[in-house]
């Protein structure tokens, strides 16, 4: 089991102002073992922004980045558009686009980072941001227990991401087990509530801020809400082609 809580990382600047904790990031070959967990997406982090603060305006050249608001309000500034974002809001910046984030409320502005390469020979889907809040997708049911909501998917501009969810189970609910191969990406970080994370041989109580991954799970991995509330978790995955 690979599993890392936020305040286990370092802390470092991101675009200027953004206090970031980067929890996992791509495998290097022959790199010494350390953060190196995912296998085709770069990176991913939880930051923050303080009340009154700004980032610093930048473009990605050959990175798209999955932003997800966890909590606080905040703007987006990309070109002309500005964007009013709240708890729940997903948003994807393509390559090549100027954009930057400001905190206008009275909390700190938490975001969960994904960064993408873009493949070779692909051409990005988006010229724009988007920014769309993961409860104005239907809810979908997997997993016996799980309930789905998308933030985003290939069909909305994901590049080397599959799938991008909001995973709901509801208290003293079970989901079955499952495998998955070394060949993937699958990671679950804990947003709201706790559960029991039960992967492989392996069980930890997962708590808020803990990412864990479950490539590979043989015979296979299941989150149990062995609690009396909900639990809510920020998920995505890239498998295989």
């Amino acid at each position: 089991m690979d599993k890392r809580h936020w305040l286990d990382c370092p802390a470092t600047l991101s675009h200027g102002s953004i206090i970031q904790r980067v929890i996992f990031t791509r495998q290097v070959p022959q790199a010494p073992q350390g953060g190196g967990i995912l296998r085709f997406v770069e990176s991913f982090a939880r930051g923050y922004l303080e009340p009154g603060a700004a980032s610093t305006p930048q473009a990605n050249k050959g990175l798209q980045e999955i932003y997800f608001v966890a909590s606080g309000s905040g703007l987006l500034l990309a070109g002309k558009q500005k964007h009013n974002l709240r708890e729940g809001d997903g948003i994807i910046v393509p390559p090549g686009v100027e954009f930057s984030f400001a905190n206008d409320g009275a909390e700190p502005l938490e975001l969960l980072i994904l960064v993408e390469a873009v493949p070779k020979g692909v051409k990005p889907k988006l010229r724009r941001p988007l920014v769309r809040n993961f409860v104005e997708n239907g809810m979908g049911q997997g997993h016996w227990a799980h309930l789905v909501h998308k933030v985003f998917d290939r069909s909305d501009g994901l590049l080397a991401l599959h799938t991008v969810l909001i995973v709901r189970i509801e208290a003293m609910q079970p989901a079955d087990t499952h495998g998955h191969k070394s060949d993937m990406d699958e990671v679950w970080y804990m947003w709201r509530g706790q559960g029991v994370h039960v992967v492989s041989q392996e069980v930890c109580v997962q708590t808020p801020g803990t990412a864990v991954s479950v490539c590979p799970s043989d015979p296979g991995h299941s989150l149990i809400n062995h609690t009396s509330e909900p639990l809510q978790v920020f998920y995505f995955a890239r498998h295989p082609q």
